[in-house]
């Protein structure tokens, strides 16, 4: 029987299909049939194979050479993926940064690694376990004091902190001040959710120390922003809520809009008065800054309508990059987009009554993947990943947050449940027409999260006046630059003729769009 983690490689002009070999079906490769092999994934690579690509694997064995094709057969030791790369140098990176403070890691641990990921990590997180406890004059010694933001150990110290490189190569990020920009949102969210009680203390982690990128485009581990905080117990709570009984889910989802209401509420620095990110100044005031989550450098911007006009020229930037896309020049459709972002869009949000002197700090990933989960108590315990984290309008938390207590306002199940969370409205009971299981939780989930937001002081997508407006802006935006059409590594999963009936498709709906907006020839 075939060992089942063997492979089998050909090589050929300029292709290399890779064969599972237990999967019972039939394949074409160069010719030949390669009966029982399993269906092939192809990658193109430059022919012949290099002998650095060769070198990622382990050969065992050179078994035949058939149709101008060498068949190799490996068994499966993968030394190298795109995340995988450096991994090594991280490590004695995180070794370096904890030495700074008289600091070392018996053992150190990555945390959320996936080294299959077919997309650059945003950050890289390590659990590092202290040989001895890391106390305030630690951190204090080092840095010839406490640094802005920063909270210090408990006097008795702590045995265990996490480590988090800044990955400059994630894609859509700007890097400017983006170590910055979440050590200050974490320090106000800290801040905030601590004022909730005694439940909600030391919910964000505490940050110990921190390091900018030295550049905004460092490639180099070296030159790699850095953070160590505090580690926080816990299971992912996304893993759990499944499970959970609908009681157990309605209790969690009352505590995620207690947390969310007070991160919301937030009370910006006077410093902070521009839509964008955060930053800290030569004197540790928090002030504004470049947003994190944009695709180019740019900002912080004084008006709403100039910072979401940034963003569409960001994606118009990305569309252009684009084989697939080419800018949208064809058909007259680029022109028509240029007019609306110039001299349309500003009239579009005054006519909604949208009010864009509103500023929060928004988390912006505010779902059940970036909070720990305490089994015994059943209780959230602790509130994650603030890399993405905005100044901005309220209503834009709910675009990229809060679709597992569907609360998002993009439409994830139907346009009934989509109108209801915009409007506030879900009737007095759930909708009459639903027709499975899920989609009945999803109206239950919705309405209660719709609840609690109101019970505990939150603005909801149904307080805020233009709310429909933005949220068909922002689907229009992302049209711009889909993922799907934008993404080298999405378009690889795709035939020829799927990428052309998805961009006729998105370039249909654009036009749409635009004679929405009252935009056209």
């Amino acid at each position: 029987m075939t060992d089942p983690t063997t492979l089998w490689f050909e090589f050929g002009p300029g292709l290399i299909v890779i064969h599972w070999p237990d999967l019972e079906a039939d394949c074409i490769a160069c010719g030949g049939s390669l009966a029982g092999q399993g269906p092939p994934i192809k990658e193109q690579f430059p022919s012949p194979p290099s002998a650095r690509f060769l070198s990622l694997f382990t050969l065992r064995a050179l078994r035949s050479h058939t149709f101008n094709t060498l068949v190799l057969r490996y068994y499966w030791q993968r030394l190298f993926t795109m995340n995988h790369e450096g991994f090594h140098r991280r490590l004695d990176l995180v070794r370096s940064i904890l030495s700074m403070f008289a600091l070392e890691g018996n053992e150190i641990t990555p945390l959320e690694y996936d080294e299959n990921c077919p997309f650059p990590f945003n950050n890289f997180i390590y659990k590092a376990v202290l040989s001895s406890p890391a106390t305030a004059e630690s951190f204090m010694r080092a840095a010839h004091g406490q640094q802005p933001c920063t909270v210090m150990p408990p006097a008795e110290g702590v045995e265990a902190v996490v480590v988090r490189l800044s990955n400059p190569r994630a894609e859509g990020m700007n890097n400017t001040n983006r170590v910055e920009n979440e050590v200050a949102s974490m320090h106000l969210a800290r801040g905030a959710v601590a004022q909730l009680g005694t439940d909600y203390v030391g919910l964000v982690p505490a940050v110990y120390a921190w390091k900018a990128a030295t550049s905004a485009s460092s490639k180099d581990e070296a030159g790699f922003g850095w953070t160590i905080m505090e580690y926080k117990p816990g299971v992912p709570l996304d893993a759990h809520f499944r499970a959970l009984s609908m009681e157990q889910k309605l209790e969690i989802i009352d505590q995620v809009a207690v947390i969310f209401s007070a991160i919301q509420g937030v009370k910006l620095p006077p410093s902070v008065t521009h839509h964008g990110g955060l930053t800290i100044d030569n004197g540790g005031q928090i002030i504004s800054g470049q947003g994190t989550l944009q695709e180019m450098e740019g900002g912080p911007w004084k008006g709403f309508v100039e910072s979401w006009a940034f963003n569409m020229q960001g994606k118009l930037k990305e569309a252009d990059a684009s084989e697939v896309i080419s800018g949208w020049t064809a058909n007259g459709v680029r022109a028509n987009v240029d007019r609306m972002v110039a001299s349309g869009l500003s009239s579009i949000i005054r006519d909604a009554g949208v009010d864009t002197t509103s500023l929060v700090l928004i988390h912006r990933d505010f779902t059940m993947n970036n909070m720990l989960f305490d089994t015994e108590s059943k209780r959230i315990s602790a509130m994650l990943d603030f890399d993405w984290a905005a100044i901005g309008h309220p209503g834009e938390e709910f675009f990229t947050s809060f679709h597992d207590v569907k609360g998002t306002t993009r439409m994830i199940h139907s346009e009934e449940l989509q109108k209801a969370i915009l409007t506030g409205s879900f009737g007095d009971g759930l909708a009459k027409d639903v027709a499975n299981e899920e989609e009945h939780e999803a109206w239950e989930l919705a309405r209660a999260w719709d609840a609690a937001l109101q019970k505990h002081g939150a603005i909801r997508p149904s307080d805020i006046k233009g709310m429909v407006v933005l949220e068909k802006l922002r689907s229009f935006t992302e049209l711009l630059a889909p993922f799907e059409l934008a993404n080298k590594a999405m378009l690889k999963r795709r035939s020829a003729e799927d990428i052309a009936v998805m961009r006729a498709k998105t370039e249909e709906a654009i036009v749409k769009g635009l004679e929405q907006f009252n935009v056209g020839g």
